[in-house]
């Protein structure tokens, strides 16, 4: 794998990633956690930077936590993996070893370096990385500001109209546009219902009505999905009596409804005449949503060139091969297999670089990697969502001081949602990041929240552990 990155990374590149990556270093030293969390900003950015550097989005990102995770090594010359972390690897190693039955070899190594050298290591690294509170609270900020940063940018320059349908590309790829314009929503809208300040909630009201007018630009559905679920899990987290809530305040939820109602059907005449025809037809109706599985497309899901036969394919090929799977991005193979009817998929299968995917996570852990795959992944999402649980109990405890630990599971929740429908594992960022966050939160909550009781506030149950940002 390191020959295969030898060979693909130009001399340019690696002349100019030589003192990049020392001044990392030095930058990692004095404050590794700044260090790590700058891959974000680096991952949206770098693209743009690519007529100056040689180096893509990826690969330069990619330094950041590498960097940061060396020095953190050096410091206490250990690194300590939980369980999820070890898993996590085990499944990169499933991935490597997978490439020696891919029927896509150039793909598959790209592919598997990714996973190896910019996932892996921004998930397992952010618990070592981010040791306290305070380096969390960089950490979040930096994304915060990023995803604020990354709306105006694109605001300012009024998101070029391209693609399908006049649908807008953003600084990244249309379907990434969405996905990072709704995080920034769903962050400012973390921020506009649980923070205190008028001038903040100005502010975030603001990038929060242009992200959201941005998302609706890109015609991103998957986006716009997860953003409303993000919603929905953001009241479920912050209240633990949240069902009492419901029936207790009826008033309020039948307020929340009325109003529901009436922005979708307001903001339907303002979405036809602000966005192109394309775009507008793809949110006028709740069943545009849900077109790839209507009866007749899942029936005959083989003739389909929609996400019926993304999904139904996985799912058939896994039943076929449920021991070894295709092996790492050997899915496009698939495409070829059962997709028989559709021209477009047997002609794109002679192309050993050309990405195909099942647009799900998890259907593309289970049809690349088997059964071992499917299983290592399913156990890491339950370990998740136990971290989820036990973050939660801590957020109960003392809710005004829990608006840190709620940013991480949202973010980690919304990473899941919009993984679910579009792109491969390598792009699937919001997800990782939401991931090694939340793995972040849960050993400080291990490892310093508990404290004794004679500490701890005599009228909160959990110590006040960060600031308002």
């Amino acid at each position: 794998m390191l020959q295969h990155i030898f060979n693909v990374l130009s001399i340019e590149s690696i002349l100019l990633g030589v003192p990049l990556f020392g001044m990392l270093l030095l930058l990692a030293t004095m404050r590794q956690e700044i260090c790590f969390a700058l891959a974000f900003p680096a991952y949206i950015f770098f693209m743009q930077l690519r007529h100056f550097f040689p180096v893509s989005n990826s690969a330069g990102a990619a330094l950041f936590p590498l960097a940061a995770g060396m020095v953190a090594f050096f410091k206490s010359f250990r690194f300590r993996f939980g369980l999820c972390e070890k898993l996590l690897l085990a499944l990169a190693v499933l991935m490597v070893v997978s490439l020696a039955y891919s029927p896509t070899p150039t793909y598959g190594r790209d592919k598997a370096t990714l996973f190896c050298f910019m996932i892996v290591p921004i998930i397992i690294l952010a618990p070592n990385v981010i040791t306290n509170a305070k380096s969390l609270r960089t950490v979040v900020i930096i994304i915060i500001v990023t995803s604020v940063v990354y709306v105006l940018t694109s605001f300012i320059l009024r998101m070029q109209y391209g693609g399908i349908e006049g649908r807008s590309s953003g600084l990244l790829d249309v379907t990434r546009a969405g996905q990072f314009l709704g995080l920034a929503a769903i962050l400012s809208c973390a921020y506009v219902v649980y923070r205190h300040g008028i001038i903040k909630k100005a502010i975030f009201s603001a990038v929060l009505i242009m992200s959201l007018l941005l998302l609706f630009m890109s015609g991103t559905r998957g986006a716009l999905m997860s953003f409303v679920l993000s919603l929905l899990f953001i009241y479920w987290f912050v209240h633990i009596d949240w069902l009492q809530r419901l029936i207790t305040k009826s008033h309020i939820t039948f307020g929340t409804i009325i109003l529901g109602v009436v922005v979708v059907l307001c903001g339907g005449y303002f979405l036809k005449s602000a966005l192109p025809e394309g775009v507008y037809q793809r949110f006028a109706r709740i069943e545009n949503f849900f077109g790839n599985f209507t009866p007749s497309k899942i029936e005959n899901w083989r003739e389909s060139r929609g996400r019926a036969l993304n999904y139904f394919s996985a799912v058939a090929y896994f039943a076929d091969h449920p021991l070894t799977g295709s092996g790492v991005g050997g899915y496009k193979i698939v495409l070829a297999m059962y997709g028989d009817k559709v021209k477009i998929y047997r002609d794109a299968a002679h192309d050993d670089k050309k990405a195909a995917y099942p647009h799900n996570v998890i259907l593309e852990f289970a049809c690349e990697q088997g059964i071992l795959g499917l299983i290592l992944f399913l156990w890491i999402l339950y370990l998740n969502f136990r971290m989820l649980l036990r973050l939660r109990k801590v957020y109960g405890m003392d809710p005004r001081n829990g608006f840190m630990i709620m940013i991480c599971a949202v973010m980690y929740f919304y990473g899941l949602c919009v993984a679910m429908t579009s792109l491969d594992i390598p792009r699937m960022m919001i997800l990782w990041w939401g991931m090694g966050l939340l793995i972040a939160a849960d050993k400080l909550y291990r490892d310093e929240l508990r404290v004794p009781s004679k500490k701890r506030s005599p009228n909160c149950g959990a110590p006040c552990f960060v600031k308002n940002i």
